[in-house]
């Protein structure tokens, strides 16, 4: 080696243009390496013009900034063009090309993805054929399922695995040990492990490895490894001419067989390489003696032999190189080894700089750089010092909960940098700024929600994402995929109403959004739930019966629109199908939107196809020919969309790749669909070829080697125990995990040595992140092993003890769990601050944390009411104010709250749903109108019931079909109680309500009425069942306002409809059907109208007017609430009041005036047995409305509720008096909720 010149620059570099050899330049900061490469790009321009200066990249990403960073260091009037930049496989194919007038690289039957398909077909061929004799293979190739259905494909894909994973270790083989396989091919099958070595190793070895290779290499002629080994050799020959200079840039890992080709260059040009190199020191071998290099591999290789398959660390002064630096140094070595052709080892200028690091993360970059132990000491016993330690921000280490959280924290850190300008007074920029994950797969979903749209320039910090799967950059990748995954799946009917969801899909199906709501509405109706058919339930070892598939929902539809003649959905005859099969016709499907059927079957019948493929196994061609049928059938894109157009292409691309791929392997493999489908998802998750690295904007990207180039601030997220280091798993096959060699790369040494390179290219801000508290127990969590070292290195520089736990860590900042904390806000802590300005509002002066209620709204209490009102919505409110008032009144919609999914199962529920109110629908649809002729319970449940997917089947259905029967035999036996049914029951009647109420008309109809005539008198019945769960009836108790305020509207409205008429007063009677014999309120309702109608007409007129007097106020308080909600639920309500108005206080009466309301919390906030509170009943109107109120003993708000609800109850008793005060005591109270 000649002599360094210690400033940086070679002494001549004009004569060094003349020279050949290997030039060496090092810095640990890369864009320091830029000023020799220029200079030596002037002096070394080729003799021909026009002929290119060639530079080799070390990655895809280096050689894109590579690009921009010359262009920026020459500045406006400087040009960089004719530059070939190179990887160094491209360069090496080149070189072969023209030197030996063949590829070295591009040999495409040893690539892994086509290679694979040759051990594919040795694999089936009958492994003692090619001499595979490993016991261990062989039980892996036999079928692991007892289904023979399934043993089929699993078979398959283990081959297919199995053929992948050895074409992955023999790739590697043909670059980092082609002497293997030279020995192999010669015969020497022990080779690598020897006699007396490890059994398994030398099993694999001997009886797999070694005797597969030789009839691969037979078969597929020279590799990689034979073409660079004969390049090597005339490279090697002095009668070969020289060259243009060779530039290398930003290497710092090449496999051996790659540096020797450059060496072997070297003999007959320049080679100057810029080797990024995180230490100043000569920690690699570059400067000593030939002994010493010798001394330093020996103890390396040491080193590797003890460790086997495991870890192990370099023994050096800095423990952070030690722990990290494995493959940096040894590829430093790997250059000391050929010292002969060294021209020169240069190390740049800025190494040298002496100058003291100002914050934490230059101390720890010079401590690297400096070979140190440490990084320089820092005191955390004065208060100053500790200040300035909080607020240095050059390095953090953030814990967080989840990985939305370290996204939201992030955002918050980067805005701050944003804010803030570099140790030269420059803004910092977006484009400045990397954000890596070891998992960026985890992250991508989620990035949207915190950082907004990628690409779009309007947000604060845009981004763009690198290293992202081709599956998540155009929805026709995913829904390609869904479509794939569908004959692993149940079917279900919300994947169906997805599918339909998706545009390309709809587009072909002829579908636009309102017909995709129609279809998911009539399919919601028929009460599917998975399955095609009876014949595909089967598969999953359930009984193969129709109900609830999509083939009996069909026929469901189809007998609907056929031959169904009313509108009651439910209540249709059956229609008997071929072969004895009766269905339920399903309603409400008729004119031209009963061509989206249609469109519905097309779909199923594809799902069915692909399910029915998904059994087969077909050459690759046949494969490849189908599923692009399959693809076009199913989707249709937007021509003018070029993105749809791009995507499928690409996804084309995939499919004919089927055929292609093993047609350059020059086989055509029979393939199992559980294999196509692997090989297509490989190629969906795998991120693009041509994916950009640097676009503009934050960078979001995955950790991969040689990616650290510098950026101002650099980010990684998810370095959480266990995640990193990566781990790879060979099954035992790899022997190079266990013969290791200098220069060798494995996954976590690659990511170790990542890291270090990621510390070293940040260059403002280094901002890390782990999970670090579980957020379902709040336990500790900790973090990855590098960064576990990282922190106990800056322990050591502050002086701290391990175990101590007491002393705060500036470096460390553990955050809460929520993005809106307070701490956040109040200053307490300088690292913890937020940008989130609709937080920041929660925590202003004068801010109360608590959800504010709706009840606080402004308004005079009242609304102005235009036209008659509906009966309805007054009913409405008193059954579920909260709903009514700010749901249609105010127009607040929760409805994307509402849990309307379509079911995935079918009910198994031994009972029915409560919305079903399947014993009233009995009662009122099929036993009342047949009573007391027909015999009740019938046989078998009535078809709307059994047929129409309401009943479960089997015994739970049976069961609920009893209990519901059950119920509705007590209702009876309740109806024969009374005498106006002793002789029958007429035709129900709707009554048509048109009514002055005051002045305000309300209109509506009031329903389940019986008009009978005795003894010269029309009796009006109006008819109220309750039953309730396991057969049994409710008890009036047990009836609350919901229930009792509109059952009184429509009783008081139909007293005063029929009290105008002439002849005889008609008895307007209400018949309550529930467990009490003798019902106390409907009593006293009952006992009221007899006294009407058998009083005089003077007193009538006052009962007439008292009972209008009640309906008033009713219809007053709804008015109020429209404008000005009161404290009223109806559940808690009435409970509040039991104490007041319960037997014991005298029945039916007041009781006590004072309030005495029972505890609500109970029912209000959750059930004593643990059931939804009424604040909580789905969607979430009364949370709310209420806000947060919890009506605790004592507060203002239960009195007020209990205030209201005891007017309430002496409106609708007509066994108490009406105060004439009543209204007056409300304006009261309205006021005082103000």
């Amino acid at each position: 080696m000649t002599s360094v010149d210690k400033r940086g620059q070679l002494r001549e570099a004009e004569g060094a243009a003349q020279t050949t050899g290997l030039v060496i330049y090092r810095a640990s900061r890369l864009e320091m390496l830029l000023g020799p490469l220029r200079e030596l790009l002037a002096v070394t321009r080729p003799a021909n013009v026009l002929a290119p200066q060639t530079i080799i990249a070390a990655h895809p990403g280096m050689k894109q900034w590579l690009n921009g960073a010359l262009a920026r260091a020459y500045g406006p009037g400087g040009i960089v063009a004719n530059l070939d930049i190179q990887l160094p496989s491209t360069w090496i194919g080149n070189l072969a090309e023209r030197q030996l007038g063949q590829q070295a690289v591009s040999l495409p039957r040893y690539q892994r993805e086509h290679l694979r398909w040759n051990i594919h077909e040795l694999l089936g061929s009958g492994l003692d054929t090619i001499g595979v004799t490993d016991a261990r293979i062989a039980s892996y190739l036999q079928p692991a399922d007892a289904d023979a259905r399934h043993a089929g494909a699993d078979v398959a894909r283990r081959r297919f695995q199995l053929a992948d994973r050895l074409a992955r270790i023999y790739s590697q083989y043909v670059v980092y040990r082609p002497d293997w396989l030279d020995a192999w091919e010669h015969g020497r099958l022990d080779a690598v492990t020897g006699q007396g070595g490890d059994p398994r190793m030398s099993s694999t070895e001997q009886r797999l490895l070694a005797p597969l290779w030789r009839h691969l290499r037979a078969q597929l002629g020279p590799h990689r490894g034979d073409v660079v080994t004969t390049l090597i050799d005339r490279l090697l020959d002095r009668n070969v001419g020289g060259g243009d200079a060779l530039h290398v840039f930003g290497v710092s890992h090449l496999a051996p067989s790659e540096l020797a080709v450059i060496r072997a260059a070297a003999r007959h040009r320049l080679v100057a390489m810029y080797v990024p190199d995180p230490c100043r020191e000569y920690w690699g071998g570059l400067g000593n003696t030939v002994a010493e290099i010798q001394q330093r591999r020996e103890a390396e290789l040491a080193g590797l032999e003890g460790a086997g398959a495991g870890d192990y660390w370099i023994e050096q002064d800095n423990p952070l190189l030690a722990s990290w630096g494995r493959m940096g140094q040894h590829f430093i070595m790997a250059l000391a080894d050929g010292s002969d052709e060294v021209l020169a080892d240069v190390r740049h200028r800025a190494d040298e700089d002496a100058s003291s690091p100002v914050n934490r993360l230059q101390r720890v970059q010079e401590s690297i750089r400096a070979l140190a132990p440490l990084p320089e000491a820092v005191e955390l016993r004065q208060p100053a010092l500790i200040e300035c330690e909080i607020a240095d921000a050059s390095l953090r280490v953030h814990a967080s909960h989840t990985r939305l959280r370290e996204l939201e924290i992030l955002r918050d850190q980067l805005l701050d940098a944003i804010e803030s300008t570099d140790q030269h007074g420059e803004p910092i920029r977006p484009a400045d700024i990397v954000v890596m994950a070891p998992d960026i797969r985890s992250y991508v979903p989620l990035i949207p929600a915190v950082f907004g749209v990628a690409g779009h320039g309007g947000e604060r910090l845009p981004y763009h994402l690198a290293d992202v799967s081709v599956a998540r950059s155009h929805s026709l990748f995913g829904a390609f995929q869904r479509l794939l995954d569908l004959p692993g799946t149940r079917v279900t009917a919300p994947e169906v109403v997805d599918l339909l969801a998706i545009p390309e899909i709809a587009g072909r199906l002829g579908l636009d959004a309102g017909a995709v709501d129609e279809l998911s509405g009539w399919l919601q109706a028929s009460r599917v739930a998975w399955a095609l058919d009876p014949a595909f339930r089967s598969r999953f070892g359930v009984p193969a019966i129709a109900e609830h598939t999509f083939g009996w929902s069909m026929d469901r539809m189809m007998a609907g629109y056929l031959m169904a003649d009313r509108a009651d959905s439910e209540h249709q005859p059956s229609v008997a199908l071929p072969g004895g099969v009766a269905i339920a016709p399903l309603t409400g499907i008729h004119g031209p939107a009963a061509a989206h059927l249609g469109a519905l079957d097309h779909l199923l019948r594809e799902i069915q196809a692909l399910c029915d493929l998904a059994e087969e196994s077909r050459p690759a061609s046949a494969w490849a020919e189908e599923l692009e049928r399959r693809f076009e059938a199913m989707f249709r894109i937007d021509l003018m969309d070029a993105d749809a157009r791009d995507a499928k292409a690409v996804l084309l691309g995939f499919i004919r790749t089927l055929a292609t791929e093993t047609a350059k392997a020059e086989v055509d493999p029979e393939l199992h669909f559980s294999v196509v489908r692997d090989l297509l998802v490989e190629r969906l998750a795998a991120a693009p070829e041509r994916q950009r690295f640097l676009m503009g904007g934050i960078t979001f990207c995955g950790m991969v080697p040689q990616r650290a180039i510098p950026f101002k601030v650099v980010a990684v997220l998810g370095l959480n125990d266990g995640e990193f280091p990566r781990n790879s798993s060979d099954a035992g096959l790899d022997l190079m995990a266990r013969y290791r060699r200098l220069g060798d790369r494995d996954v976590r040494s690659d990511d170790r040595y990542l890291f270090l390179e990621t510390l070293m290219s940040a260059r403002e801000r280094l901002h890390l992140s782990y999970l670090g508290e579980g957020v379902m127990d709040g336990k500790p969590r900790n973090p990855a092993q590098p960064l576990s070292e990282l922190l106990a290195v800056l322990d050591a520089s502050a002086g701290l003890a391990a175990d101590d736990t007491d002393t705060p860590r500036p470096w460390i900042i553990r955050h809460p769990l929520q993005p809106f904390d307070a701490r956040y806000y109040d200053g307490s802590d300088a690292r913890l601050f937020s940008y989130q300005q609709d937080f920041a509002a929660m925590h202003a002066q004068g801010a109360h944390p608590d959800v504010a209620p709706f009840l606080d709204l402004d308004g005079t209490g009242e609304v102005v009411l235009e036209g008659p009102v509906a009966l309805r919505e007054v009913q409405a409110y008193y059954r579920d104010p909260a709903a009514q008032v700010l749901g249609r009144r105010m127009q607040i919609s929760l409805d994307a709250l509402v849990d309307d999914r379509l079911p995935s199962e079918e009910p198994v529920d031994p009972r029915f749903g409560a919305l079903d109110s399947v014993p009233r629908k009995l009662f009122f649809n099929d036993a009342l109108p047949a009573w007391p002729d027909a015999q009740w319970p019938p046989e078998r449940a009535p078809d709307w019931l059994r047929l129409g997917g309401i009943m479960p089947p089997g015994r739970p259905g049976v069961q609920a079909w009893e209990d519901s029967a059950a119920a509705v035999a007590k209702l009876l036996e309740r109806l024969g109680d009374l005498p106006a049914f002793e002789h029958g029951v007429p035709a129900p009647v709707s009554v048509v309500i048109d009514q002055p109420i005051g002045d305000v008309a309300l209109v509506g109809q009031v329903g389940h009425v019986y008009r009978l005539s005795h003894e010269g008198r029309e009796h009006w019945q109006m008819l109220r069942a309750f039953p309730g769960q396991g057969g049994a009836l409710k008890a009036e108790k047990d009836l609350d306002f919901k229930d009792r305020v509109p059952m009184f509207m429509d009783w008081g409205l139909l007293r005063v409809h029929t009290a105008g008429g002439g002849g005889r007063m008609p008895t307007v009677r209400l018949a309550m059907l529930v467990d009490d014999e003798i019902p106390g309120w409907s009593g006293a309702l009952n006992a009221w109208d007899e006294a009407f109608v058998e009083a005089a007409p003077d007193e009538r007129s006052q009962l007439l007017s008292d009972l209008q007097r009640r309906l008033s106020r009713l219809l007053h308080w709804w008015q109020q609430a429209q404008g000005r909600p009161r404290w009223y639920f109806p559940k808690i309500a009435w409970k509040a009041i039991q104490p007041t108005v319960s037997p014991r206080s005298g029945a039916g009466g007041r009781g006590d005036r004072e309030p005495a309301p029972a505890n609500v919390e109970s029912i209000w906030v959750a059930t004593h047995d643990g059931g939804t509170g009424e604040r909580d009943y789905a969607p979430g109107y009364s949370r709310l409305l209420a806000g947060g109120v919890d009506f605790a003993g004592g507060s203002n708000e239960l009195a007020e509720l209990h205030r209201f609800a005891l007017a309430l109850h002496e409106c609708i008793d007509m066994a108490s008096p009406l105060r004439h005060n009543a209204t007056a005591d409300e304006s009261a109270c309205m006021e005082r909720q103000q």
